[in-house]
This record gives structure tokens, C-alpha cells and sequence, in this order.
């Protein structure tokens, strides 16, 4: 599978698990600042459908759609945690903001990319 997160422990660490890693599954505490969007091509947008969380102990990296992969709980809630701490890279959103309006703006970039019924969150 990947590299994807086990436990929103709290605000300063999620307990996450490689599932698929060389020699055996694994895992760790990653800083949730650390887990980034994707950047375009020019090197400086990012794109607010996709995250990078990197593994603590190998240093392997799994690319997130919003969607959620194979992992659509875990992952959404991935999303709607870094909309609530950091905002939307596409500025709909701002860190500042009502959580409902972080969860609802990664609600429709769920449906956007997967359809209305993809979403694990409730």
C-alpha cells in the first residue's frame, strides 16, 4: 500500500505506518507540518489535491490524491487536518477559518475528483 497515517495523535504528531516498506512494514511519529502538497511543474504552486507524507524511519515518500486511495478515511482526514491548521494552498480556505469550512471545502474536492460517493468521513 503506502506510507499513510495510523493516528492523528494530536495537533504535534500522527503515528503513521509503512505497510509495503523493503524488509518489512514499519513505522513512526511524523511531525504533521512536514506533510506537504504536491507542486506543479513551475516548482512553486502547489496543489491543494494532493499530499506527500514522508516515512520517519526509511525516509520513503507516498503521494496522496484527496480522494484517499486505498486509505479514504485516514487520508481525508489527513487533508481536512492540514486545511485546519494551514489553510488551502488555493486560498479558498485560510488557516484561520471555521473547521466546518475546511472539511466541507475537502468534501467537494473529494466528489470533484472521485464523485459524491467516495467520501469516508460522514
Amino acid at each position: 500500500m503506502s506510507i499513510y497515517v495510523a493516528s492523528f495523535t494530536d495537533a504535534q504528531s500522527w503515528e503513521v505506518i509503512h505497510d509495503d516498506a523493503p524488509g518489512g512494514g514499519h513505522g513512526g511519529t511524523v511531525d504533521p507540518t512536514t506533510v506537504k502538497h504536491t507542486v506543479g511543474i513551475d516548482g512553486v504552486t502547489e496543489d491543494h489535491n494532493f499530499l506527500v507524507i514522508q516515512c520517519p524511519v526509511c525516509d520513503s515518500v507516498s503521494t496522496h490524491p484527496v480522494g484517499g486511495g486505498a486509505q479514504p478515511q485516514s487520508v481525508q482526514q489527513m487533508f481536512v487536518n492540514k486545511v485546519d491548521s494551514d489553510g488551502c494552498p488555493c486560498g479558498q480556505v485560510d488557516a484561520t477559518d471555521a473547521t466546518t469550512l475546511g472539511e466541507s471545502h475537502v468534501h467537494l474536492q473529494c466528489a470533484r475528483m472521485d464523485g459524491s460517493g467516495r467520501w469516508a468521513l460522514g
